[in-house]
């Protein structure tokens, strides 16, 4: 599969990382964050992999910026409580517990929370079953 060439979305996505994260806009940069790996991840498909490097460290920097935002520790604390208290609930029900976040802003915590291992999603139909790890 092929892409558009993403060259200049990927210069433009990372100086809005870093200008947002300057302003200590946290919503801003965690929409930066996600338009560039996207785009280097598309690049790096146009390009056989060649961007492979630099895609992995734009991960771990997007990984690193998420273990200080406040809206992940928010959702995730509460999502932890429901999860030991009712291991393998779904995570579409999830949404209904947390019912005061945005459905994405949980996506987003529940995916960055099991990358850093505070929990474990295992797909099951079209959502995931969580866990804590063992």
């Amino acid at each position: 599969m092929q892409f558009p060439d993403r060259t200049e979305a990927i210069a433009h996505h990372r100086e809005a990382v870093l200008k947002y994260r300057a302003q200590g806009d946290y919503a801003a940069t965690r929409s930066a964050y996600h338009c560039w790996v996207d785009s280097l991840m598309q690049q790096n498909i146009n390009m056989g992999g060649r961007l492979e490097h630099e895609l992995e460290e734009a991960k771990k920097e997007y990984s690193d910026f998420v273990k200080t935002d406040p809206l992940y520790h928010k959702i995730r604390e509460t999502a932890i409580a429901k999860i030991r208290e009712e291991p393998g609930i779904l995570q579409t029900e999830l949404y209904k517990v947390i019912s005061n976040s945005a459905r994405a802003d949980i996506q987003y915590v529940m995916w960055f929370a099991d990358d850093h291992g505070a929990i474990i999603r295992t797909k099951k139909g079209s959502t995931y079953s969580l866990s804590m790890p063992k």
